[in-house]
């Protein structure tokens, strides 16, 4: 199941600024119990010791890249496993339509399964004509449910 971790709210000033240059909002926001909205693309190192960073999740990795927080939950139902501890954290990309087809930017490969609703058509999300937001995930596990440490 979802935790809360209150610790997931915490940023320092460079995460603050790694959010500011993605274009995110430099504050962390809990999203709902356990999932947690981060511009920064951090988290491990204040949860590290606590949490596994790979859990095995069985049919899903514990990184992905998802529609948002429903499509994650609805998608990973193991978070839901009352055995089990879990917290998930979020960081939204969005699509720059200046961009569009001039080459770089976000690359789907580089960031894990897609696990959304949609059909991406190109290798940069500034090129897709119907995405124009997804959210990077990475799910931790509280070590002391972990399903033996191993990753999935």
């Amino acid at each position: 199941m979802l935790i809360s971790e209150p610790r997931a709210l915490r940023v320092d000033q460079i995460a603050a600024m790694v959010a500011i240059v993605n274009g995110n909002d430099p504050k962390p926001k809990e999203l709902q119990t356990g999932v947690y909205e981060r511009g920064d693309f951090g988290s491990s190192d204040f949860l590290r010791g606590e949490y596994n960073e790979y859990p095995n999740l069985g049919e899903h990795g514990p990184y992905g890249v998802c529609d948002g927080p429903e499509n994650l939950l609805k998608v990973v139902t193991v978070l839901s496993d009352p055995k089990r501890e879990f917290v998930a954290m979020l960081t939204p990309v969005t699509r720059d339509k200046s961009n569009a087809g001039l080459g770089g930017g976000w690359r789907w490969h580089k960031w894990g399964a897609y696990i959304g609703d949609k059909t991406p058509t190109t290798e940069y999300l500034d090129d897709e004509p119907e995405i124009d937001k997804v959210y990077c995930y990475h799910i931790y596990e509280r070590a002391s449910t972990t399903d033996a440490g191993v990753a999935g």
